[in-house]
This record gives structure tokens, sequence and C-alpha cells, in this order.
């Protein structure tokens, strides 16, 4: 291998190393999102930096390859080309690879086997005041979402508060159309169906406010389906928020429909 070649050869391999080590070391820096705001965000957020970790040195590896092929190869040329006998047949770099995409691919699939078993188990909540899960149902219509609170009487808020350290039981279902409640922060998706319950648990770890979209295109004013104030408050600042929502809403609670999972859709929704 001629001595320019071999030179350029280096250069790559170390630029390749100093780049995958520096760039692994910022991402396990760097906030990702979701955040870490409930226990299955910081679930996913941790799932995204490990597989952002495993795909930069690939990243890079593709990128020198393609530097190696259309410079090197034109600068610094190969003494003699190899002809195909001489890549065929190479059992030992075929073994490597299928071993090590094996190995990567199956890894990949038990880690996030465990991942997703992790965040579908009711978490174990150590500072809740009761232990007892909060049930919140999340009721999308065109084109907002309101929110149940049965253990608080069944009172209807249009903003999402809910307390930190504690667990909660979303129950989400449709009043008219097919939409998807997303509250991005808490790693919560989940389809709003009419006449179905779709039940999501999850622990809320960091006070703050945050933003709730409708993520199922709904009808002509999808885009503007979202709420900028769904609030994780103090479990003291959520009991006495319930409390005065059950006082403004004591003269209206008559005309709310039982508190229910489902709701028979709008007359003319889905051919009813």
């Amino acid at each position: 291998m001629p001595q320019r070649r071999r030179n350029l050869i280096n250069i790559i391999a170390a630029t390749w190393v100093l780049l995958a080590a520096a760039g692994d070391i910022a991402l396990n820096s760097l906030p990702l999102p979701p955040g870490s705001a409930t226990d299955i965000a910081g679930s996913e957020t941790q799932l995204i930096r490990i597989l952002a970790m495993m795909a930069w040195p690939i990243f890079l590896a593709v990128v020198a390859g393609l530097v190696f092929t259309l410079w090197v190869n034109r600068v610094a040329p190969a003494a003699a080309e190899p002809g195909a006998a001489a890549l065929r047949g190479n059992s030992r770099l075929q073994t490597t690879w299928i071993a090590s995409s094996t190995t990567i691919v199956l890894g990949l699939a038990v880690f996030g086997t465990i991942t997703l078993a992790n965040d579908t188990t009711v978490p174990a909540v150590a500072h809740a005041e009761p232990n007892t899960p909060l049930e919140v149902q999340v009721i999308a219509q065109q084109w907002y979402f309101t929110y149940r609170y049965p253990s608080f009487g069944g009172f209807e808020s249009a903003h999402l508060v809910i307390p930190a350290d504690r667990e909660i039981e979303f129950h989400v279902t449709s009043l008219d159309v097919t939409h998807s409640f997303w509250f991005f922060a808490a790693g919560v998706k989940a389809d709003a169906v009419p006449v179905h319950d779709n039940s999501v648990d999850m622990q809320p770890l960091k006070i703050g406010t945050y933003r709730i979209e409708c993520s199922e295109l709904c009808g002509i004013w999808h885009g503007s389906m979202s709420d900028d104030n769904a609030q994780i408050v103090s479990a003291g600042d959520f009991t006495t928020w319930a409390q005065q929502q059950q006082q403004l809403d004591a003269p209206i609670m008559k005309y709310l429909p039982p508190y229910s999972h489902t709701y028979v859709p709008a007359p003319g929704v889905y051919g009813s």
C-alpha cells in the first residue's frame, strides 16, 4: 500500500475515533426530548439517548466510507485494484458481519421489550398521598380536550391539572371523531376513539406547565387543537384546585352526563 494512502486512511480512522467519542460524550450530557417530567418520559429519553449514542459512530463510519471512496481513492489510488476473486468468499468477514448485525438487532429487541414492559407496568409511587391512583378522564372533541375527575364528583375542566409524585390513570375517549391525546413532555400519546376507553398509567415527577395537542388529523381546525396550560403541581396545590373546581362547577353538574369511561357520540358521527 502506498505510504500516502496509508497516511490518509490513518487520518480518517483517527478523525472517526475522535468525533465518535466527542459526539457520544455530548449525547450523554445534553438534555434530550421528551425530558424527565414523568417516569415514562424519563424512560423514553434514556432509550433515545442510548440509540443515538449507538447510531452516531455508525453514521460517522458511513461518512468516513464515503470520504474514502470519493476522495482517498482518487488522490491516492491503490497500487492495484483487487479482482472479484479477492472480494468473494471471505468467510471471516462474512461471519463477523452476520454475528455483529445479529447481536445488535437482538440486543435492541431485548432492550426495547424490557423498556416497553417497564413503561406499561404500574409504577411504584414512593411519596404519593394517598397511594391509590388518581383517575383522570381525557375527553376529545372537535376541537379541544376536556378532563373529568371522578374522585372529586366527576367535575369537568378545560385544562389538565395533575399532582406530582402520584400515579395518574388516564382514560382517553372521544365524543365525535378519532383524535389523539399527545402529552409530549409526559411521554404519553393515546388515541381517543368514540365509544372506546384507552387507558394509560404514568407518574408525574416534575412540577411545571406543559403543552398538550392532538396528533391525529380530526378536521379543519385540527391544527389549533392544543393547550399550553397543562400543569403538574404539588399534591397540596392539586387538592386546593380540585376543591375550588368542585365548588365552581356545582351549579352545572346536573347538566353533565353521569361519569362513564365512554359516551355516546354526537348524532351523525360514524353513522349513529
